[in-house]
């Protein structure tokens, strides 16, 4: 009888460590694809670009933009040159 009860309450235990572990981990990932690592001049020269750095996705999306305004601009220009 104790037998049984010590293999459950293993596996309880083990199942609570788990959970701990994943919990722990999902945070942690969470933490580091949020936020880009980047130093404070880094930070500062792109903002005074207008890029976004406030996590991947806005830093992807200004970029992207930035460079359909510079590719419209070019465009632009070589349309008034003809």
């Amino acid at each position: 009888m104790r037998k049984k009860q010590a293999c459950g309450f293993s596996f309880i235990e083990i199942l609570i460590v788990l959970a701990i572990t994943l919990f722990l981990g999902y945070k942690l990932l969470n933490l580091y694809f949020k936020q880009p690592a980047l130093d404070k001049e880094t930070e500062k020269a792109l903002l005074e670009q207008g890029i976004v750095t406030t996590n991947y996705q806005t830093t992807a999306n200004t970029v992207r933009n930035k460079i359909q305004n510079i590719q419209k601009q070019h465009t632009d220009q070589l349309m008034e040159i003809k």
